[in-house]
């Protein structure tokens, strides 16, 4: 799917009409939910973008450094970790672990139980670039749910029903 223009004039709301206008057996309400959640999908991931690209980082680049920061102390994070996580290729990871090693945010460790594998840590300087893009994704998801709160929206509802779509996404095999 590509991003659906309504710079016509139009609102999302005919661009769905005329889909159904066009495909009679297409469950508008679905399609409409459908577009809706692809639409923010869209507008979010040019945020996302625009704060990684505010530290010269990729959106793949933050993901890897956000998997990293979540490491438990019994779980180190390993680049298999990663590819199975991000569903990309190793020779990939292995890119996007080398880059973030040279720009001094990932540190690569031996495991201790297994001289051939590596273990991946962030750096200080890693920890605080990955705490700041969080932070800053944030605030700018606090300052447009403020909006559409503004607009009527009940955010506990909100967050409770995006938590019964993402059971229901979920509980499908993909």
């Amino acid at each position: 799917m590509v991003e659906l223009d309504v710079a016509d004039g139009g609102t999302l709301e005919d661009v769905v009409r005329d889909w159904g206008e066009k495909i009679p057996a297409l469950q508008v309400d679905a399609f409409a939910v459908q577009i809706k959640l692809y639409q923010i999908n869209v507008i979010t991931s040019r945020i996302y973008n625009r704060i990684a690209d505010e530290f010269s980082l990729s959106d793949i680049d933050v993901s890897v450094l956000m998997i990293i920061r979540r490491e438990r102390p019994d779980r180190p994070v390993r680049p298999s970790d990663l590819w199975r996580s991000l569903h990309m290729r190793p020779s990939a990871i292995t890119y996007r672990v080398d880059r973030l090693h040279e720009l001094g945010l990932v540190q690569r460790l031996l495991d201790e139980n297994d001289r051939r594998a590596w273990l991946l840590k962030l750096t200080d300087e890693g920890l605080r670039v990955v705490n700041d893009i969080v932070l800053k994704f944030n605030k700018v998801t606090v300052e447009r749910l403020a909006i559409a709160a503004d607009h009527g929206c009940d955010i506990a509802a909100l967050d409770r029903q995006l938590d019964c779509l993402l059971k229901a996404w979920n509980s499908v095999a993909n």
